[in-house]
C-alpha cells in the first residue's frame, strides 16, 4: 500500500470518525431533548387530569376524557394513598402500574418511564384533601418520525461527506507528496557516473528540504569517498606495479645469463628486497584501507595507554632499523600523567613511520630528537631532524596516499602511505598532526590526542 493510499485512508478514517461522532451527538441530544419536552407534555396532562378529576367530584364525563385526549394512544390513571384505581380514562392491559412505582412517585414528586413504545410520567400531586398518583402514557409519533427523518439525514450526509472526504484527503495526499515523488525521481536518475549532481531543496525550510539538504551532504561525501576509493586504486596500482616489474626483469635476466653462483645470489637478493618492498607495501595499503574514512573512531578496542610506552617501543624499533643514527628522547619529569584512551599498537606505528622518515631523510650524523609532553587529551609528541626539510609546494600534499616529492623520490625509498596512516590515525584517536619544515634545516612532526 503507497504511502498516498495510508493517508487517503487515514485522513477519511479521521474525518468519518469526527463526523459520525458528531452526528451520533446531534442524534441523542435531540432524542433526549424531544423525550424531555414530550414528558413535559404528559406531566402537565396530569396535572389537568387530577384538577378535573376533584372539580367534578371525583368523576370524569365522556366529554371531559374527550377534551383530555390530545396526544396518541394516550392513557389516564389516577391512583388514591390506598394504590387503588380510582379513575382510568381507557382498559390498558399492557401498563403494569406497581406499588413500587407509586411509591417512587410519592416521594420523588414525579416519574418518567417507558412502556414499549409508549412514554409514560407518574405524578404525585395533592388536590384540596386528596392525595393522588396521576399515570398519564402515550406515544410520540411526531417525535419518532422527526427522528428518523434526523436518521436517515444524518446517514445520508455522512456517506456524501465521506465521499468528499475522501476525494480531498486523496487530492492532499497527492499534492503533499508531489516533493516526495519528484524527490524520488532525482534519486532514481543518480548513479555512480552522476554522484556530482544534487538534489533540489525546494522552498529551503520545510523538512524535505532538510532531507534533501542532508541527502547532498551524503552525495558529496559519497563522492569525495569514490574519487579516494579511485586514486587509491590507481596509486596502488602503479606502486605495485614498479616493484613486480623489477622482480620479474630481475627474475628473467638472471634465468637467461646468471651462471655463476655470485651472480645467481646477487639476483636473488634484489628480488628478496623487491618482494619485502611488496609485502611492506601491501601490508601499508592494507591497513589503510581497514583504517578509512568509514571505520567510526568506536569500533577501535581502546584502553588507558601510558603514552611513554609506545613512544619507547618505536624509539627502539626505529633504532634496530638505523643503528648508526642518534635518536634523543625527552620525557616529561611526571610522565605518569602523560596517559589516554587509545590504542597502543596503532600509536606506536604511527611514531614509528614518524622516526623512520626522519632517520630516512635526515642528514648523516644528526641527531633525531623525539619528545612527550603533557596535553589537553593526554599528550603531544614531537619528531625533529636536521635533515633537507621539504619544499613549501609540497607541504601541503605530505599527508596525501602515495605522495613523494619529486626531489627524494629517486634518492631515497618509499611508498607514500606511512604519513597517511599517521593523519588517519591520530583522527581515529580524536587528535591530529602538523608539519613545520624549514628546507635545509630539517622538519619537525607534531602528533598529539
Amino acid at each position: 500500500m503507497t504511502i498516498r493510499t495510508r493517508l487517503t485512508l487515514f485522513f477519511a478514517g479521521l474525518m468519518l470518525a469526527l463526523v459520525a461522532t458528531v452526528s451520533c451527538g446531534v442524534y441523542f441530544f435531540e432524542r433526549s431533548s424531544q423525550r424531555r419536552i414530550f414528558e413535559g407534555l404528559l406531566l402537565r396532562k396530569a396535572e389537568a387530569t387530577a384538577k378535573v378529576y376533584v372539580r367534578r367530584h371525583d368523576r370524569l364525563e365522556p366529554t371531559d376524557a374527550l377534551l383530555l385526549l390530545t396526544q396518541e394512544n394516550q392513557y389516564e390513571a389516577l391512583y388514591n394513598e390506598a394504590n387503588q384505581r380510582v379513575y382510568a380514562s381507557r382498559p390498558n392491559a399492557g401498563l403494569v402500574v406497581t406499588a413500587r412505582l407509586l411509591r417512587h412517585a410519592r416521594t420523588a414528586g414525579r416519574v418518567a418511564f417507558s412502556q414499549g413504545p409508549a412514554v409514560g410520567v407518574a405524578l404525585s400531586t395533592k388536590e384540596g384533601n386528596e392525595r393522588f398518583v396521576v399515570i398519564v402514557t402515550a406515544e410520540d409519533r411526531f417525535g419518532r418520525e422527526a427522528l428518523a427523518r434526523l436518521r436517515n439525514n444524518l446517514l445520508i450526509t455522512n456517506i456524501m461527506g465521506l465521499t468528499l472526504v475522501v476525494a480531498l484527503a486523496n487530492l492532499f495526499a497527492g499534492r503533499a507528496l508531489r516533493p516526495v515523488q519528484q524527490l524520488s525521481q532525482e534519486i532514481q536518475a543518480l548513479s555512480s557516473r552522476t554522484l556530482d549532481q544534487r538534489l533540489t531543496t525546494g522552498n529551503g525550510h520545510d523538512e524535505l528540504a532538510r532531507l534533501a539538504a542532508q541527502f547532498n551532504a551524503l552525495l558529496a561525501r559519497l563522492a569525495d569517498t569514490v574519487a579516494q576509493n579511485r586514486t587509491f586504486v590507481w596509486q596502488a596500482s602503479h606502486e605495485l606495479r614498479t616493484p613486480l616489474a623489477n622482480l620479474l626483469g630481475t627474475l628473467d635476466m638472471s634465468r637467461a645469463y646468471d651462471e655463476r653462483p655470485e651472480e645467481l645470489r646477487a639476483a636473488l637478493t634484489s628480488a628478496t628486497e623487491e618482494v619485502r618492498r611488496l609485502i611492506s607495501l601491501t601490508n601499508d595499503l592494507l591497513l589503510l584501507a581497514e583504517l578509512s574514512q568509514e571505520k567510526p573512531a568506536h569500533d577501535l578496542p581502546m584502553t588507558s595507554v601510558l603514552l611513554a610506552e609506545p613512544l619507547l617501543d618505536a624509539v627502539q624499533a626505529v633504532q634496530r632499523r638505523y643503528p648508526a643514527v642518534v635518536i634523543e628522547l625527552h620525557l616529561p619529569d611526571a610522565v605518569e600523567n602523560c596517559q589516554a584512551r587509545a590504542h597502543a599498537e596503532l600509536l606506536t606505528l604511527a611514531l614509528v613511520n614518524l622516526l623512520d622518515n626522519a632517520c630516512k631523510y635526515s642528514t648523516a650524523g644528526s641527531p633525531i630528537r623525539t619528545s612527550l609532553a603533557p596535553g589537553p587529551g593526554g599528550g603531544t609528541f614531537t619528531v625533529r631532524d636536521a635533515g633537507m626539510g621539504i619544499a613549501p609546494e609540497a607541504l601541503p600534499h605530505v599527508f596525501e596516499p602515495f605522495y613523494r616529492a619529486e626531489a627524494v623520490r629517486a634518492r631515497i625509498g618509499g611508498n607514500g602511505v606511512g604519513l597517511s596512516l599517521v593523519q588517519r590515525i591520530a583522527e581515529l584517536h580524536g587528535g591530529g598532526v602538523a608539519v613545520h619544515s624549514v628546507p635545509g634545516k630539517g622538519t619537525e612532526f607534531r602528533f598529539w590526542l
